[in-house]
């Protein structure tokens, strides 16, 4: 069972932003100005604008607004002159509309006629110390004995010890205790 909320209380945003309002073919803000280009089936909402609105959205030149399952989605275009990727110049609008859009979706064009360019924020990270990636010790110069010595440790190390009558005995009690446990293995 769904849950009716009022569309009032809908703020997707944490930070809401200012509260809009058309006039004419201006939708306008505080220091926001954006002419509607675009109406396609009455799809501006100025509340609902107001909800999904971001300042990052000042950056572009032109807001598509577009309406799929009663839910409005934004997307920001630059004009063709600027030089970024071409999925994101208002040329390719068509192409937005049918390949990621409900078909015959209702949509809004706005312009931009003044965007702004976001301050970056630097991130700043403590600096750490890399290890390489074999975490090696620097090498020191060995003499010719010292090497011979290292190499008959290292023989040593790699031979097997024999096996110690303890070890050998609690081997043979496991076996037993396995059969004990209810099943076989039985090769074909």
């Amino acid at each position: 069972m769904k849950k009716e909320i009022a569309p009032e209380l809908y703020n997707y945003n944490k930070f809401p932003g200012p509260s809009f309002a058309r006039v004419g073919d201006k939708v306008v803000a505080e220091n926001i100005e954006l002419d509607l280009l675009e109406d396609y089936r009455q799809a501006f909402d100025q509340t609902a604008f107001g909800q999904r609105f971001s300042p990052l959205m000042l950056k572009f030149d032109y807001i598509v607004g577009d309406w799929g399952n009663e839910q409005l989605r934004l997307k920001g275009f630059y004009r063709d002159e600027k030089a970024v990727k071409s999925d994101l110049k208002i040329s390719r609008l068509d192409d937005y509309l049918t390949e990621f859009c409900n078909f015959g979706c209702a949509y809004f064009v706005l312009e931009n006629p003044n965007p702004q360019e976001l301050p970056v924020e630097v991130e700043e990270r403590p600096t750490r110390r890399r290890r390489s990636r074999n975490n090696r010790k620097p090498q020191r110069s060995f003499t010719v004995k010292e090497k011979s010595d290292k190499q008959n440790q290292r023989s040593q190390k790699q031979t097997k010890p024999e096996r110690s009558k303890k070890q050998h005995k609690k081997k043979n009690q496991r076996e037993p205790q396995e059969a004990k446990r209810g099943f076989v293995i039985r090769q074909k």
